[in-house]
């Protein structure tokens, strides 16, 4: 990474609290996996994110996970919420944090991808300014060995989201 770290993110909340993960805290795999099946994709990218974490009560329910790359572009890798907190604005408030470290970090556009059947993520992402601009066909088919199954509806494509955060 070439970007400097913008001051450490932490933002309290009535409720909750968005962090940066400390290093010598673990990480928690088990959120990671609730948004990405395959622990070995995971450890590809974890090495070179900025993890965010976000607590309730000293708990850590919520991750985020994002990289800047030298083209000045980000991309959120992984994003993901403890289930019995799920659809109370957690993952939109974890969204919006790395949205706000990322323009403190000159990032130009933030990338994030979903599966075809993880509706409310599309909605999500749309809801906070993101475009589809991409879809690669078949994507989970290739890289994950067994099928996912979400919504009702089999994971085989990977939607590619952008949101312009300079009008340059």
């Amino acid at each position: 990474m070439t970007a400097s770290r913008p001051e450490e993110m932490q933002r309290h909340y009535s409720n909750y609290l968005i962090r940066e993960r400390h290093d010598d805290e673990p990480v928690p795999y088990d959120l990671l996996l609730l948004a990405d099946p395959n622990p070995e994709q995971i450890d590809t990218y974890l090495p070179d994110s900025r993890i965010y974490l976000l607590e309730v009560e000293g708990r850590i329910i919520g991750i985020g996970v994002w990289q800047i790359y030298e083209s000045g572009a980000g991309e959120v890798l992984n994003l993901a919420v403890a289930a019995n907190y799920q659809n109370q604005g957690f993952g939109k408030a974890m969204l919006q944090a790395i949205i706000v470290a990322a323009r403190q970090s000159s990032v130009q556009r933030l990338l994030i991808a979903t599966g075809n059947s993880s509706i409310g993520q599309i909605a999500l992402y749309q809801q906070q300014g993101f475009d589809l601009i991409d879809i690669d066909r078949d994507y989970f088919v290739r890289l994950y060995p067994d099928p996912i199954w979400e919504n009702g509806i089999q994971c085989r494509h990977q939607l590619i989201f952008q949101k312009r955060l300079s009008h340059s």
